[in-house]
């Protein structure tokens, strides 16, 4: 196929209706979907990561969905390996490929073109670093690439670890392999909701996931045998019902904490996704227009 249409990327804050805009682009472009969300990747966690809902993945096809297990850990050069995949593949079928999800990390990799290190996990080294502090680990990447550690949450131990680990077993820091970018063509949009919006819009969704069932969710897969240590419980909303299940929060104050650390993520979400990034475009509708001439569909 020659010269297939660029990735649309529907991205922007968490409950701001990226999904069901996706849904509706794919569906009047012909299009297929790829998840950018660093969650949804796992098997049978579906309500607790505001998984598409059984609806919307039998109206369009998903890809980068329910790829593993909880208990299995899924690096981002993985999920770059399959979303490039598919990208690819809905291309040579002729199809609009559109992403959508708020990880930003994995959007920014995805659409830069970043070059993952090809180094396996060393479960040694890995044990050695848990051991430490995450101060002492943040001081050890700062000395090692400060420009890594620049970019990187200082509470998120395991991009810390990770970092730490590629530089190691290659010799090379892990923001100069970052560098080694390959950008796909794409145009990008966003739903244009204010903070008190997005607040809103968290609560009423967190309220409709614990009625659907989010913690017989969490409790069924804990019965299956899924460790409470498992990767995929490592996210918001899994750590609070896994604190109610063993009674260090009421099923009241889960939600309520549920609600909090969404509301603090979509503002951490806001150094991914910038209103001032001449690369996203924020509206309150699609923007068809903009689709049609930028996307050339």
């Amino acid at each position: 196929m020659t010269n297939p249409p660029p990735l649309i990327a529907v991205v922007g804050l968490t409950a701001s209706g990226k999904s069901q805009w996706a849904v509706d682009i794919a569906e009047r472009l012909s299009g297929e979907i790829i998840s950018l969300d660093s969650r949804q990747i796992y098997r049978r966690l579906n309500i607790g990561t505001a998984k598409p809902t059984p609806q919307m993945l039998d109206q369009i096809p998903h890809h980068c969905v329910d790829l593993v297990d909880p208990a299995e850990r899924y690096s981002l050069g993985e999920y770059l390996k399959a979303a490039r995949t598919a990208i690819s593949d809905i291309q040579h079928r002729g199809k609009q490929p559109v992403a959508v999800g708020g990880s930003g990390q994995h959007l920014r990799a995805l659409l830069e073109g970043w070059q993952i290190p090809p180094v396996p996990a060393d479960p040694q080294l890995r044990a050695e670093l848990e051991e430490q502090s995450t101060d002492a680990l943040v001081t050890r990447l700062q000395a090692v690439d400060p420009t890594a550690a620049s970019r990187i949450d200082p509470r998120n131990r395991r991009r810390l670890i990770r970092a730490l680990e590629v530089h190691q077993l290659t010799g090379l820091p892990i923001s100069q392999w970052q560098q080694r970018r390959a950008p796909i063509p794409f145009t990008a949009i966003a739903p244009d909701r204010s903070l008190a919006e997005i607040d809103e819009r968290i609560t009423r969704r967190t309220a409709l996931m614990f009625n659907d069932g989010f913690v017989e969710e969490v409790r069924a897969l804990l019965a299956e045998g899924i460790p409470a240590a498992a990767p995929g419980f490592d996210s918001i909303g899994y750590r609070e019902v896994l604190a109610h299940l063993n009674g260090e929060l009421t099923l009241a104050e889960t939600e309520a904490a549920v609600v909090q650390a969404t509301r603090r993520f979509a503002r951490r979400q806001r150094s991914w996704f910038r209103r001032a990034d001449p690369r996203i475009h924020w509206s309150r509708e699609i923007a068809w227009e903009l689709l049609a001439a930028e996307a050339g569909v």
